[in-house]
């Protein structure tokens, strides 16, 4: 079978290169992967089934009567084709080319267009994945625009939709409006998003091990909080053993949060994330915290008190941790749907004088750390297995404190089961 994909896939490849146009100087490059495409097939290809991904993508292009899909740095493209995503930054300066820059997935072949600033990077990734055919790196002398128009002349579009990934940028739709004006244009994610959904074994091995690494890192963390150490200081410790210990990078910089009778928990906006005051007897902290390992998140909560906690909050605590452990068993896969897992955790916790704290009781979770479906009262698809979910029942207590604990959680046939199993017994600092 795959003897039968690679003959195909030199099929296309050479069509690619063989059509009315010639290539634009030096900028076209043929993926030397192919040549040795046989002995990539006795290596792992970075452990995930890219090209099985690549078959069930193409089968339903075929279905819905898509000629070619564009991906761009995103989860999707990570997932279809194996190009990680690129660090978010704060501020992005525009760099020539960006705005096409992403895979164009066809029937039979995929070309990448490049922006000259990582033409090494989009190399060296696409030079061991032999179902990358083409890199088309957009020089500087050139509009990207044509190198697009280019670029789509490889594709029989005629009378097919153009399936676009749900984040490209307006002006990347514009151009291919521009460019194909009596094409249909639909979401890239109807095709992706259900594959995504369901985890296969690769995927959660990866997962189990970032939720290791989370394990260990709030072990290590909770050795560290003493009476006078401030949020900042918690979070920065977070931080620093992740990467420690082994993850990639942070989803966000990590949350703690001290709440106190007097105060509660109060929102903050992106200027005060952390208090100044110290930790002191009778705080409760909670902990929301996430990483990433080879592109797939973890996601986190528990809860510690500074001081011997006063019976109600450790009766609030149990509850909370028996009612996030009522709605993991629930979780049964084709048995239940989102919206009915998430009311009765809400109901239970509410009907016990606590305060359900918004949005949800959680959410899918993988590539991207807030995935769909969500855990949510108005959520009314059926949960399978091979799903993966945060389970966080948050409350905060008539006297103001806070209370919450997350996990991620694998559906199952016979129920949920979590990936990260730090303990939940209430933490004493």
């Amino acid at each position: 079978m795959k003897a039968r994909n690679a003959n195909i896939r030199a099929s296309g490849m050479l069509e690619c290169f063989m059509g009315d146009e010639a290539p634009v100087g030096n900028a076209w490059w043929l993926s030397s992967s192919f040549f040795v495409f046989f002995e990539s097939i006795r290596k792992s290809w970075q452990k995930m089934n890219y090209e099985g991904r690549l078959i069930e993508i193409r089968q339903e292009m075929v279905k819905r009567n898509v000629g070619m899909m564009f991906l761009p740095h995103s989860a999707n493209l990570w997932y279809a084709t194996g190009i990680p995503r690129k660090t978010p930054e704060i501020t992005v300066a525009e760099d020539h080319g960006d705005y096409v820059t992403g895979a164009y997935i066809g029937i039979d072949r995929i070309i990448f267009i490049g922006s000259p600033k990582h033409e090494g990077f989009y190399r060296a990734e696409a030079n061991n994945k032999p179902w990358i055919n083409a890199v088309r790196i957009v020089d500087e002398r050139e509009r990207p625009e044509d190198v697009l128009a280019e670029v789509v002349r490889q594709f029989d579009l005629r009378g097919k939709e153009i399936s676009l990934d749900n984040r490209a940028w307006a002006k990347t739709i514009l151009a291919f409006q521009r460019l194909l004006p009596d094409n249909h244009f639909s979401l890239a994610s109807d095709i992706i998003m259900p594959l995504r959904m369901i985890k296969d074994a690769d995927e959660i091995a990866v997962m189990q091990k970032i939720a290791a690494i989370t394990d260990e890192v709030f072990g290590k963390v909770l050795k560290s909080v003493r009476l006078g150490v401030t949020e900042f200081d918690i979070a920065q410790e977070i931080d620093y053993q992740f990467i420690k210990c082994g993850a990639d990078s942070l989803v966000w910089p990590s949350t703690v949060r001290f709440t106190r009778p007097s105060k509660g928990y109060e929102a903050r906006g992106a200027t005060e994330k952390y208090s100044d005051g110290g930790l002191e007897p009778g705080h409760a902290i909670t902990f929301d915290f996430a990483a990433c390992y080879q592109g797939y998140c973890s996601d986190f909560g528990r809860t510690a008190f500074a001081g011997d906690p006063p019976p109600e909050f450790t009766k609030a605590h149990d509850f909370v941790m028996s009612t996030q452990a009522e709605a993991i068993a629930s979780m049964v896969g084709g048995k239940i749907t989102a919206a009915e897992v998430e009311n009765k955790a809400r109901s239970a916790l509410e009907n016990a004088g606590l305060e359900f704290l918004p949005p949800r009781l959680g959410h899918a979770i993988g590539l991207a750390v807030h995935e769909i479906p969500y855990l949510g009262r108005c959520e009314g698809a059926v949960l399978q297995s091979g799903m993966t979910f945060t389970v966080e029942p948050s409350v905060r207590l008539p006297d103001g404190r806070s209370c919450r604990v997350e996990d991620v959680v694998l559906v199952t046939d016979s129920g949920g089961v979590t990936l990260t199993n730090y303990h939940k017994r209430l933490t004493v600092i």
